[in-house]
């Protein structure tokens, strides 16, 4: 069992309530990336319960795109990316630390613009990615007992513990996509069907039970990563390569929601692929210019410079 006692929660607490204030101010002032990574080492110190002077080091960057590193005992923890305070951090400001360019020894990175901090696991091998863990924020309006116990899993207390690969191997295993893609299963869609059968004499089809578990009763976010996971058609606006408008399956590389804004994690994996083997995406060569060039717009909405974008758009 974890030991977060009332002395960790309190530090972590009253951490929050602290950098609330000074964050707020900070966002009215504009303060740009150095100014915010002296708050965040800041609050590493004071809520986190690091030593600044030794558990926090800038010696570590992984092609200069780390701006801090947490170490305990001379063993790298988790890398501190910095963005200024009024950027959103998302996955696509990771892409130097996807694929063979991270070294195997980071497991974890932290993104944060001292508000919003989002932990990602880079996991292995040379097609490695940024997969979110969880996102904690200050001004988030979960209750504060909920935040505190996100940001633990960050402190030194919660690392010396194990705190973070113990909470992603449960999150894992019960991850909404993953518990919706086994209640929309053939098998448990077949069960509810008896069921409808049996208790209310009302006699339909799983398509017709699936649509509507997808309509009105999973919450839209999760049940639009589980159209992703098996491929189902979206919008063609989604996806960056679309030759045939009426036929979705010679759509390719999604990296757009619905609603037209550029999906984060979705956008990394088609840059990534695109990165690869060219045949492997089914792409012509003379249509790759424009696949580019709408890749390209979609990490500039995201606030990503063209000097950070990944290789294989340049």
């Amino acid at each position: 069992m974890l030991i977060f006692n009332e002395q960790i929660r309190g530090r972590i607490t009253d951490g929050i309530r602290k950098y609330s204030r000074i964050v707020a101010q900070a966002r009215q002032r504009g303060m740009n990336d150095r100014d915010t990574s002296d708050i965040i080492k800041a609050m590493l110190g004071d809520m986190l319960g690091y030593d600044p002077f030794f558990d926090v080091t800038t010696e570590i960057s992984v092609r200069g795109r780390a701006d801090h590193a947490v170490l305990l005992e001379g063993k790298l923890e988790f890398l501190v990316v910095v963005k200024a305070i009024g950027i959103a951090p998302n996955a696509a400001h990771l892409v130097r630390l996807t694929g063979i360019h991270t070294p195997p020894y980071a497991e974890w990175v932290v993104l944060t613009n001292a508000d919003t901090w989002a932990c990602y696991r880079l996991g292995v091998g040379n097609d490695r990615h940024a997969e979110l863990v969880f996102r904690a924020a200050l001004g988030d309006p979960k209750t504060i007992e909920e935040q505190a116990t996100l940001f633990f899993l960050l402190s030194k207390e919660g690392v010396e513990q194990d705190a973070l690969s113990r909470y992603w191997e449960r999150t894992r295993v019960l991850n909404p996509g993953r518990l919706t893609a086994m209640l929309l299963s053939d098998e448990v869609l077949g069960l509810l069907k008896r069921e409808l059968m049996r208790t209310a004499n009302f006699r339909t089809d799983q398509q017709t039970i699936m649509d509507l578990l997808l309509r009105e009763v999973i919450r839209p976010d999760v049940a639009l990563s589980h159209v992703q996971a098996i491929n189902l058609p979206l919008l063609p606006q989604c996806y960056a390569y679309v030759p045939n408008q009426h036929d979705p399956t010679t759509w390719k590389l999604p990296y757009r929601n619905p609603d037209g804004t550029p999906n984060a994690d979705a956008l990394v994996l088609a840059a990534m692929q695109l990165g690869g083997d060219g045949r492997a995406t089914g792409i012509p060569a003379d249509d790759k210019a424009i696949v580019k060039q709408r890749l390209r717009q979609a990490y500039f909405e995201l606030d990503v410079s063209p000097d950070e974008l990944p290789p294989s758009l340049h």
